[in-house]
């Protein structure tokens, strides 16, 4: 059963139908596979999955995975690490769920669509509360229709109410939670004799036979893998920036040209009216002039304290109702209440009730943004300068080393590398260019190969000559003579170490006390601490793993033995003492166990729903549409 649900934890489909289900109701940014048009990359039964909503997902996946706006994760990273198809099964998976919510007849109510974007927080306006026309705006600049998007939403929710029934069916059986407590709970402590490796003194000198011997039945170990020596030029961000420089002119122009937008804006605290006719808005400011309270003409024309309160508003988030408008709101002094004024939504009254004046940003303040901002900027256009030029040289079939000396950057060069990117002597080679990329680029080059300008998948390029190949080998004998007499000198102690615990162990369980087999030796006998199965690491720093588990699989007085966790040696354990702890349902591991299994078993469910789902419905893949599409994308 364990294993089970080891399995169902650990599927990596399920995983990423996990994710989409909850990313999905950020309420944002999908468009239903029902709603657009044939061209599809995949289909289960009569649900199609678009290139659009591939398009979008797969973007949305490299969004959210970018940890750093200025190192974004890359198209060709996400391919590399499987991102591509992992996307495709997310939304294999929300078309079968389609399928099933509409055969069991799942429906989401209108009133629940209408609750959910109407509590969106990008549907808010200043006020706090739904905005209709923040609500359009966003739909049309996104290509969407009121009628496409609720219809989105209804998808999702029926998704989420159809694997909300599969979860709420979970019980997480007591029995399997107290034996699980209980077997991470029992305590024991041991006493144990250590033998090293390094006390095998009477070892003797391997002869030339031995050396051989031991050499051909551990030729892999001395072997070496293939090398590559090479030049290359790096076409980077790094590259460029360490050398662009920024003139005390530039960054002025610059402050100069953004002063508004790096100044801290003059805020308002506001109250607004807004009614379609001009006429009434005039009689309501007549009732404000005469001395009525705000609130109170505001409730009368249909509009509650939240939908009338701007708190803190600037006037570039006044844009919703027009640069007349703010422009109006930002007019009237303190305390004082506007004329109406026509706005996109109607017409307005404004009232100020303070003021919070904007701050200038001095150009010392302003310096470092504005320096990485100019370094950035220049850099970019520098490297798609380089890049272009780096094509043309390349293309008249220049050397890397003119190539290099046209665009005036250094040519390095690598003597030895293998694939691991280490050097022969084991050592990380230094300074290659960023990404992924370079290495399975070299690594896939034959010598003489014509150089080419290459992505690096980290906004830049690189142009590699490889020079030289050096085959992987068995190192011949003669040559590591020395070092195969210490390994076989090691393995050699190891083994007598190994022996002494072995007879050790016999004579113990035989009836010989442990401290009188450890004397036979010349050893002594110590103890462990008291420790429990989740508290075992306390002994890793000098008990392997093996041995660890040894230990707690045997009963009390039981006799192991095992390797040390450096492989130096041997340790004899006896176990001197095993209790069962009592089970406190109360605990927070106890807790800890029940959730963690719940968890388990829910996800294991949804495993084997998936499994029926495809096993139920039609599912078909166009990989190679979505090969194409990638292959299209910037």
């Amino acid at each position: 059963m364990l294993t089970a649900l080891r399995k169902g934890a650990n599927s990596w489909i399920l995983r990423g139908l996990l994710i989409l289900i909850i990313a999905s109701f950020v309420l944002w940014g999908v468009q239903s596979a029902h709603l657009t048009g044939p061209s599809t990359v995949a289909t289960v039964d009569s649900v199609h999955v678009t290139q659009g909503e591939y398009d979008r997902a797969f973007r949305a996946e490299l969004g959210m995975r970018t940890k750093d706006p200025s190192q974004p994760y890359t198209k060709v990273q996400a391919i590399a690490d499987g991102v591509d198809k992992l996307t495709l099964e997310r939304l294999v998976m929300g078309a079968a769920l389609d399928n099933a919510a509409d055969s069991l007849g799942v429906r989401a109510s209108d009133k629940r669509i209408a609750k959910a974007i109407h509590e969106a927080p990008q549907f808010q306006g200043p006020g706090g509360t739904f905005d209709r026309a923040i609500y359009r705006e966003s739909l049309r600049q996104r290509g969407m229709t009121e009628a496409m998007y609720e219809h989105e939403i209804r998808r999702l929710m029926e998704r989420a109410d159809l694997l909300g029934t599969l979860r709420s069916g979970v019980i997480v059986p007591e029995a399997v939670v107290q034996a699980l407590y209980s077997y991470g709970s029992e305590v024991r402590w041991a006493n144990y004799v250590g033998i090293p490796a390094a006390a095998m003194t009477n070892i003797p000198e391997p002869g030339d036979k031995d050396l051989k011997s031991y050499y051909d039945a551990h030729k892999q170990a001395y072997s070496q893998p293939e090398f590559r020596a090479f030049r290359y030029l790096a076409l980077n961000q790094a590259e460029l920036a360490a050398r662009t420089q920024v003139t005390e002119e530039q960054l002025k122009a610059e402050y100069a040209a953004r002063k508004a937008t790096l100044s801290a804006a003059e805020k308002r605290d506001l109250k607004q009216i807004i009614v379609p006719a001009e006429d009434t808005a005039k009689k309501l400011k007549q009732r404000l002039d005469a001395g009525e309270d705000f609130a109170a003409v505001a409730k009368s024309a249909g509009m509650s304290a939240a939908e009338t309160a701007l708190p803190a508003a600037e006037k570039s988030k006044l844009s919703y109702l027009g640069d007349e408008a703010a422009n109006k709101a930002f007019s009237i002094a303190q305390g004082e209440t506007g004329d109406p004024v026509n706005s996109k939504l109607g017409w307005v009254i404004f009232k100020v009730d303070s003021v919070t004046p904007g701050r200038e940003v001095s150009l010392d303040e302003a310096r470092p943004q504005l320096m990485k901002d100019i370094v950035d900027r220049q850099v970019s256009a520098a490297l798609d300068d380089l890049a272009e030029k780096a094509r043309t040289q390349i293309a008249t079939g220049a050397p890397i080393d003119a190539i290099a000396k046209s665009l005036e950057l250094p040519l390095r060069s690598v003597k030895l590398m293998n694939g691991d990117g280490k050097d022969d002597l084991g050592l990380a080679v230094t300074g290659l260019p960023p990404g992924k990329t370079f290495v399975p680029s070299l690594f896939g080059k034959t010598e003489g190969e014509f150089i080419d300008l290459e992505d690096d998948g980290e906004n830049g390029y690189f142009i590699t000559q490889l020079d030289k190949i050096v085959p992987a080998r068995v190192i011949p004998l003669k040559q590591i003579t020395d070092q195969v007499r210490a390994d076989w000198t090691r393995e050699a102690r190891d083994k007598a170490a190994r022996s002494i615990a072995e007879k050790m162990v016999q004579k113990v369980r035989a009836g010989t006390s442990l401290s009188d087999a450890a004397a036979e030796v010349g050893a002594t006998v110590s103890s462990t601490p008291v420790v429990s199965r989740a508290e075992a690491g306390k002994l890793g720093g000098a008990f392997s793993r093996d041995l660890l588990i040894a230990m707690f699989d045997a009963k009390k007085d039981g006799v192991v033995f095992g390797p040390s966790v450096r492989n130096d040696g041997y340790f004899v354990v006896r176990v001197a003492e095993v209790k069962s702890m009592p089970i406190d349902q109360n605990s927070d591991e106890y807790k800890q166990i029940r959730n963690s299994l719940g968890e388990t078993l829910k996800l294991d469910i949804f495993a084997q729903y998936q499994t029926y789902l495809f096993d139920k419905y039609s599912v078909t893949r166009n990989q190679k549409l979505v090969d194409q599409m990638l292959s299209q994308m910037p």
